[in-house]
């Protein structure tokens, strides 16, 4: 499996947390709702509270100016639209392309940073990740890209998904299951709705 942050992330407003990988959950953020697309990543703020709350960084060189957030936004929507289009293509069996390896090492190029071991207790120990250099969008752009790249080098894509429920939601998600047949980016919630549609239909037969 691959390599998540030790702070597991907590569902914040409007934000979903089903991918197993925060590669995955990025790709979330542009979800379904009621069947309508919805964003939730509306403001250059909510890029911040997004990596903050999947446990990416906290880093106060993430916050900008406002007529600077504006652009960074759009350029961390234009890195999800990719990495959007890299996931239809790894599920429908196609290999990754040229052009988007070579944006995620442009990504790893600019960084700088190291890491550090800290412990947790008398055995437990856990890598940290110093601040980086980089600052804005920049430092965006390198923790998410390193997250999508982790993910690439180290997953086992045959079990990359995309829910079943794919009329009204579509979310993404790297199946850890044990059997490795989870269809429902969350059973509580499509899996359960699939449950409702079927017993409906099943009452409807047979009142016909």
């Amino acid at each position: 499996m691959p390599s998540i942050p030790e702070r597991r992330p907590t569902n914040g407003p409007g934000f979903v947390f089903v991918g197993e990988h925060p590669a995955i959950d990025f790709a979330n953020t542009l979800l379904m709702l009621d069947g309508r697309e919805t964003d939730r990543l509306q403001a250059w703020a909510d890029v911040i509270d997004w990596l903050s709350l999947a446990g990416l960084s906290v880093d106060p060189g993430l916050k900008l100016p406002a007529p600077l957030g504006a652009e960074a936004l759009k350029s961390v929507l234009e890195l999800r639209q990719a990495w959007k289009a890299e996931l239809v293509r790894l599920i429908s069996g196609s290999k990754l392309s040229d052009a988007f390896i070579a944006r995620l090492n442009r990504l790893l190029a600019n960084d700088t940073y190291h890491e550090e071991l800290h412990r947790d207790g008398s055995r437990i120990v856990h890598l940290e990740r110093s601040h980086s250099l980089l600052h804005g969008a920049q430092l965006a752009h390198a923790l998410l890209g390193r997250q999508i790249a982790v993910f690439l080098a180290e997953a086992n894509l045959s079990y990359l998904r995309r829910c079943a429920n794919t009329t009204s939601c579509g979310l993404y998600f790297y199946d850890t299951t044990k059997n490795h047949r989870r269809q429902w980016c969350s059973v509580a919630v499509c899996g359960n709705r699939h449950k409702v549609a079927q017993f409906r239909q099943r009452q409807t037969k047979a009142k016909g």
